[in-house]
């Protein structure tokens, strides 16, 4: 499961809702914030592991599999994929952002993933 809300809240709902031997990899939204977690309960019996996720680097175990220059050319081949156009919703013009994320935040805007047009700025 991957938990990208930077949400203490949503974190330990990832936690809930992992599955027994799960991995809950954790985005790196939190900053420097503390965030209280319950690792009682079931956290131990259904062995669950948090990992940590920095988007600036690639694990060092994996860092020599790829070269930067192709992970991002297979991120632009994934991207071209007109299956994953399902996820997005929008384009907004950039002037409309301030709007945009207001609607994100208060749960109005579904689209998972809302594109914003920088094209006129």
């Amino acid at each position: 499961m991957i938990e990208a809300s930077a949400s203490p809240a949503g974190l330990a709902l990832a936690l809930r809702l992992a599955a027994t031997d799960s991995d809950v990899v954790v985005a790196s939204w939190f900053g420097s914030r503390p965030v209280p977690l319950e690792l009682g309960a079931d956290f131990h019996s259904r062995r669950l592991t948090l990992r940590s996720s920095q988007v600036g680097a690639v694990a060092s175990a994996r860092r020599e599999r790829r070269t930067m220059r192709q992970r991002l050319a297979l991120a632009l081949e994934l991207l071209a994929d007109p299956a994953f156009d399902v996820l997005l919703s929008g384009p907004s013009p950039y002037t409309a952002l301030p709007d945009v994320a207001a609607a994100l935040a208060a749960g109005t805007d579904t689209g998972l993933c809302h594109t914003i047009d920088w094209s006129a700025a």
